[in-house]
C-alpha cells in the first residue's frame, strides 16, 4: 500500500477553541487548541480503511503497520535515523556532561527524536480548514506537565523526580470536610485506579503552577491521566467553593 498525500478529495475540518494562555510569558491571553479528538489506536486506524476508500484490507493494513512499528523499533535502537511520509525519527541522549563520563546517569536513557516530514506538514497545511468554536469555558484545565529528570514536556513521568504542571485554575484547596478528596492525582489509564500524591510533596500551589515531586508509586512504562481536585475557584476568588471540581 503506497500513501499518497498529494490527494486532494476532502477538505478537512478540525473544530478548536480559545484557552487562556497559560506560560508567564505569553504575548497575548489565548492560544488555541484542536477539540473532540477521538484516540485512534493501530486496530482503529485500519477499521477505518473502507470509510476512506482505502482499498487494502484493514487486516493486512494492521497486520503491515505493527510489523513496520516493530522493525522501526530495532532500526531506530540499532542507530538508524527513520524517514518515511509521516514522520522522521531519530535517537538523542538527554543530559549534560563534563566530557569523561563512561556511562549514563541513572535514570537516564536514550530518548526518540521525532519530527513531522515535509509531505505531512504540507498535507495538514494545504487540506485542513479550522473552525473556529468560541472560549472554552471549563473550570480549569492543565495546559503541560514538565518531567525534570528526562526534560520533557507531557511524555514522561519520573517517579519520585520533580515535575512541573502549568495551566489555569490549578490551585489545591479544601476545607476540612474535604481534604481526603481533593489533591493531585495520577490516574492509570487502563484500570483507571488513582495514586494521591501527599500535599507535604507539592511544593508549589498556584492558580497557574503545581510543582512537586512525584510519587515514587508511578510504574514505568504505564500511561497515566494528570488529575486535579479542588475547592478553590477558577477565577481566583479567596472563597472556597461548596462542591468539588475535577
Amino acid at each position: 500500500m503506497a500513501l499518497d498525500f498529494k490527494l486532494k478529495d476532502v477538505m478537512h475540518r478540525i473544530t478548536v477553541k480559545f484557552f487562556p494562555a497559560y506560560l508567564p510569558d505569553a504575548k497575548k491571553p489565548y492560544n488555541l487548541r484542536a477539540m473532540y479528538q477521538p484516540v485512534l489506536d493501530i486496530h482503529g486506524i485500519a477499521s477505518k480503511a473502507e470509510v476512506y476508500n482505502i482499498t487494502t484490507a484493514p487486516k493486512v493494513i494492521e497486520e503491515g503497520a505493527t510489523a513496520l512499528a516493530e522493525l522501526i523499533y530495532y532500526l531506530a535502537a540499532d542507530g538508524y535515523r527513520i524517514s518515511t511520509p509521516m514522520f522522521n525519527l531519530r535517537v538523542g541522549i538527554p543530559g549534560e556532561y563534563e566530557g569523561h563520563e563512561t556511562h549514563l546517569p541513572d535514570g537516564i536513557a536514550p530518548r526518540g527524536l521525532i519530527t513531522l516530514a515535509a509531505p505531512l506538514r504540507e498535507y495538514l497545511s494545504e487540506n485542513v480548514a479550522i473552525q473556529f468554536d468560541g472560549i472554552e469555558s471549563n473550570e480549569g484545565f492543565i495546559g503541560s506537565f514538565y518531567d525534570n529528570q528526562s526534560g520533557t514536556t507531557d511524555t514522561f513521568i519520573s517517579p519520585g523526580r520533580l515535575y512541573t504542571i502549568h495551566g489555569g485554575g490549578l490551585k489545591i484547596a479544601s476545607d476540612a470536610e474535604h481534604v481526603d478528596v481533593t489533591g493531585l492525582y495520577y490516574e492509570e489509564a487502563e484500570t483507571g485506579e488513582r495514586i494521591h500524591e501527599e500535599m507535604k510533596d507539592i511544593v508549589q500551589n498556584e492558580a497557574t503552577t503545581i510543582s512537586g515531586q512525584a510519587p515514587s508509586s508511578i510504574v514505568p512504562g504505564k500511561s497515566y491521566y494528570i488529575v486535579i481536585r479542588t475547592q478553590s475557584s477558577v477565577r481566583g476568588s479567596v472563597k472556597l467553593l461548596k462542591n468539588v471540581r475535577e
